[in-house]
């Protein structure tokens, strides 16, 4: 099953280091709804894994809409799921901040990412980002469609025509 929004986690040329938030620039949200669950894919043990989901607010400035923290450590050599619970509107995108270990990363051949400096996975931070071109973290999100609630009241009286009692 392919990832709704971000990138598939697979083991890729290169790493990324702690102490910086990344946002994959690819495969933004087309649905909106509640990202489940992610895969992350490390190539050194990861702790302190926090995700977020950001949206544009300018050119290259996002804003982090919705996230939490993953507890425990992302083993490294694999591909890695984790349950979350995330507001995601289309057109979102997501992102990581770990405090120990590396992320696989690819330097050529995707969108990019956004790249800064310190911890900007919490609710309504929102920072100018610089961009590397082409590259792309091991990191992804599988989003479940909110489902609206229906209008009983509103069935309840189409029944109710359809029987002649209205």
């Amino acid at each position: 099953m392919a990832v709704d929004i971000g990138v598939e986690a697979t083991d890729r040329t290169t790493y990324s280091s702690l102490g910086n938030t990344r946002i994959n620039m690819a495969a933004a949200a087309s649905i909106a709804g509640i990202d489940t669950s992610i895969d992350i894919w490390a190539e050194e043990d990861i702790t302190g894994l926090k995700i977020g989901i950001f949206y544009t607010t300018g050119v290259n400035t996002l804003k982090c809409r919705s996230a939490t923290t993953i507890a425990g450590t992302i083993t490294a050599g694999s591909k890695v799921n984790k349950v979350v619970s995330l507001a995601v509107e289309v057109g979102d995108y997501i992102g990581c901040y770990f405090s120990e270990g590396r992320i696989e990363r690819s330097s050529s051949g995707y969108a990019g990412i956004w790249q800064v400096s310190e911890d900007y996975c919490n609710v309504d931070d929102e920072v100018i980002y610089p961009t590397l071109e082409e590259d792309a973290v091991s990191l992804g999100g599988y989003i479940e469609v909110a489902v609206e609630p229906r209008n009983k009241s509103a069935n309840l009286a189409a029944k109710m025509v359809a029987a002649g009692l209205l």
